[in-house]
């Protein structure tokens, strides 16, 4: 084994354990819109303890009389979100996960 093979093997295994388990960063899930058309509409409050969505929705989420629409456009390893890391700045959400549901479109 070369050096040079031996550097990029030790390079793979060092970014693999870098993302095994590694919470989904927001950009990974979708993005938030300004729009007033959603496919859903969900209220949160102190009672909700999760949200199922599908890949590919746009939720407009109400929490604490704010609201902000978010387009899922998940990558395939994403399957789920803590709402907080979603929300943006000035909305405070309480312990909610996201589940995101495979698009049935897109499935064999």
């Amino acid at each position: 084994m070369t050096k040079l093979t031996r550097t990029l093997a030790l390079s793979v295994l060092v970014l693999a354990a870098g993302t095994a388990g590694a919470m989904p960063r927001p950009m990974d899930a979708g993005r938030v819109i300004m729009s007033d058309t959603a496919d859903l509409d969900v209220a949160v409050d102190a009672s909700t303890r999760w949200v199922n969505v599908t890949n590919g929705q746009t939720v407009r989420f109400t929490v604490g009389g704010r609201q902000f629409t978010y387009v899922f456009d998940a990558w395939p390893s994403t399957d789920s979100i803590p709402l907080s890391a979603i929300a943006p700045k000035g909305v405070t959400v309480p312990d909610v996960r996201v589940y995101i549901a495979p698009n049935p479109l897109y499935q064999d």
